[in-house]
């Protein structure tokens, strides 16, 4: 951690807490740690450890992210949430739920990033060789959001299909496969299996959110996500020769006749001219 980052969290950390009106006492013994320490990290005299800057985070009831920068956090704006989906029909769960997802999505995102920043190393975005590895964690971290706005009909099926699955406490309640993709690209899937899903796609902005068409920077931003049912017939098959075992792409007819539940116009990856013409198609849930 460089000395200007140490004591510009130092600085926060004292401004949120005074914000609370808390002590340096009150704060350290919510957080668990000796106050000669907090006031030490307040001074910029003292590095803390990931999990000391998480426990502080919790006792000024923030996120890590607010707590290291205020600015960087992000959170998805409710006015890109499509609250009327007819899809909301056959699922036991609203909008809110999309919501918390991709909230949860971006927290768990950043908190990585901070960890990642702290040791000098690249945003999580740049680590994998692939981006099939980045867009299942991107899956994961959305689907355990749902889970917790679910009201306990959820849980989330890690590692199986499909990713969200029943808890009991509820019939009826049906399994749900998420499914990610960058940019304009078709969801894929290892085989062609019917069912409910959720696909999000999403581009790589810098942590301020801004998207260049064609250029991806380090930070995921999630576009667009829908909703609905597939079958079997709705998937193009492909043997393409290197790709990862997945054999099973949605077909554009497929995608196009889900249910459009969110979507971030500021971050649609078509062409510029034709931004206006896209944000009216997605809308109105017809095709390109």
């Amino acid at each position: 951690m460089s000395e200007k980052f140490k004591t510009e969290l130092g600085h926060r950390i004292k401004e949120l807490r005074e914000l609370h009106e808390s002590s340096l006492e009150e704060v350290a013994e919510k957080a668990d740690i000796h106050r000669t320490t907090l006031g030490k990290i307040e001074r910029g005299e003292r590095e803390p450890s990931v999990s000391i800057a998480l426990r502080i985070a919790d006792a000024l009831d923030v996120t890590i992210t607010e707590l290291v920068n205020p600015e960087s956090f992000r959170t998805p704006k409710e006015e890109y949430v499509i609250e009327d989906a007819d899809i909301y029909d056959e699922v036991p769960f609203d909008s809110s739920a999309i919501l918390l997802g991709i909230e949860r999505a971006y927290e768990n995102l950043d908190t990585i990033d901070f960890a990642f920043k702290r040791r000098g190393v690249e945003p999580l975005a740049e680590q994998f060789d692939e981006y099939s590895a980045l867009s299942t964690v991107i899956g994961e971290f959305f689907a355990s959001g749902v889970a917790e706005a679910s009201d306990g009909l959820y849980e989330v099926n890690a590692g199986n299909f499909p990713d969200l699955i029943s808890t009991g406490k509820q019939s009826g309640v049906p399994g749900i496969e998420i499914k990610v993709a960058m940019e304009n690209n078709m969801p894929k899937g290892h085989l062609p299996k019917p069912g409910m899903y959720v696909t999000l796609r999403y581009v790589l902005a810098d942590r301020e959110g801004n998207y260049e068409r064609g250029t991806r920077k380090d930070t995921a931003w999630i576009w667009e996500v829908r909703m609905g049912e597939m079958e079997p017939d709705q998937f193009n098959k492909s043997d393409t020769e290197g790709d990862s075992g997945k054999t099973a792409t949605f077909s554009a007819d497929a995608l196009w006749g889900f249910d459009c539940v969110y979507l971030n116009p500021e971050m649609m990856p078509y062409s510029r001219y034709k931004d206006k013409e896209a944000l009216s198609s997605v809308q109105n849930q017809t095709t390109l």
